[in-house]
């Protein structure tokens, strides 16, 4: 099965029929643990994006002096084994903020904290017993999806909501069952069928055809091409897919380096980066900085590496693809750039920021009651 063995080959045996799970006695939820964001689903229909960054929490006396607090998303302070922490938005005023970069995260503390936060927010609090699909990049999918996969197993410690969308909640959560699936793969599957397992593309569906997709992330570019099967399924093509180092995080850097080029070496906190990346200004000293030019370049350029990698994998095979798709966050943001390298050919997934969890979702519930 996918997600015990690391092949991802096997995904083509539950594709072509299954839809999926209509009953609600068991939560079926999906996390996609992006270095950008956390996006999540559950088989009710909720879902939760946050930014994937946890920090050190500290006392916020002064808060409720301007207002009540607000328990949403943009303000999740957890207490997970006895430790504070400040999670998603919030994180960006802690004293020690940080993003999981590491190849082996399944280790990391960090990520068990973002993983509990995301499916207790789409359960409610309610989370029992959950079956969880989620992934992991290409390149690390086959040295690390059983470990992952053990390693989010079983009963987690309690998670104490400070605040949040579940201000004064304790709850803790038992992962019954959990598969790991191969990022991209699993974008196409939300691509080619529905939430019923209906065909969205069926001229694209013919025996021997080839389906390309380009998953732009936070810090890494997922790309995989698959080839239909005779039973509407697919089989992923190793060669021609894999892990590109380029995403989002390279405009992140260019925008820090000009801003500290036209201050003079001052740094950029993730909330002003945000604010650059979204207005193309900034106020510094009571002078605007502008962006705009800057930030243009900065996609051209970032579309072009990812482009040129592409190319230097598929060659002139992608001219014959039947289709390729386009997803991920970063997808939204570079794909002014990057299709007309691909003769203006890419299909903007609907959900493109969603893809890889609908994806997880949508396959993890065929397979759990495939087991049955």
């Amino acid at each position: 099965m996918v997600g015990e063995n690391g092949d991802s080959t096997n995904i083509a045996r539950f594709l072509a029929t299954e839809g999926e799970d209509k009953r609600v006695n068991t939560n079926f939820v999906a996390v996609d643990l992006g270095y950008g964001f956390v996006k999540a689903i559950s088989s009710t229909g909720k879902r939760v994006v946050f930014p994937s960054l946890v920090g050190k929490g500290h006392d916020r006396g002064l808060t409720n002096m301007f207002g009540e607090e607000k328990n949403d998303l943009l303000n999740i302070h957890v207490v997970y084994k006895g430790e504070s922490y400040f999670v998603g938005e919030l994180a960006k005023e802690s004293r020690s903020l940080s993003r999981i970069f590491e190849r082996e995260r399944f280790e990391h503390l960090y990520t068990h904290i973002l993983l509990n936060t995301a499916v207790q927010l789409v359960t409610d609090g309610k989370s029992g017993s959950i079956k969880l699909s989620t992934g992991l990049p290409l390149d690390f999918y086959r040295a690390q999806a059983k470990d992952f996969q053990q390693s989010i197993k079983g009963v987690h410690p309690t998670l104490e909501w400070e605040s949040g969308s579940l201000a004064g909640c304790k709850e803790q959560i038992n992962i019954e069952d959990a598969l790991v699936f191969p990022q991209g793969a699993s974008a196409v599957y939300s691509a080619l069928f529905n939430h019923e397992g209906k065909l969205t593309y069926p001229h694209y569906m013919n025996e021997g055809a080839l389906i390309g997709l380009i998953d732009i992330g936070y810090r890494t570019t997922d790309f995989v091409v698959v080839e239909i099967q005779a039973n509407k399924g697919f089989m992923p093509k190793t060669k021609l897919s894999g892990t590109i180092d380029d995403g989002v995080i390279n405009l992140t850097r260019d925008i820090r380096q000009a801003f500290k080029v036209q201050t003079g070496g001052a740094d950029l906190n993730e909330f002003h980066l945000n604010r650059a990346m979204q207005d193309g200004r900034l106020t510094y000293k009571g002078k605007t900085l502008n962006f705009e030019e800057m930030i243009h370049t900065s996609k051209k350029s970032i579309a072009m590496n990812i482009v040129d990698r592409l190319k230097n994998v598929w060659g002139e095979e992608s001219d014959l693809f039947d289709a390729i798709f386009l997803a991920g966050g970063g997808g939204e943001l570079f794909e002014p750039f990057i299709q007309k390298p691909f003769d203006d050919r890419l299909i903007k997934i609907q959900e493109s920021q969603f893809a890889n969890a609908i994806g997880y979702l949508r396959l993890g519930n065929s397979i759990f009651n495939h087991r049955k």
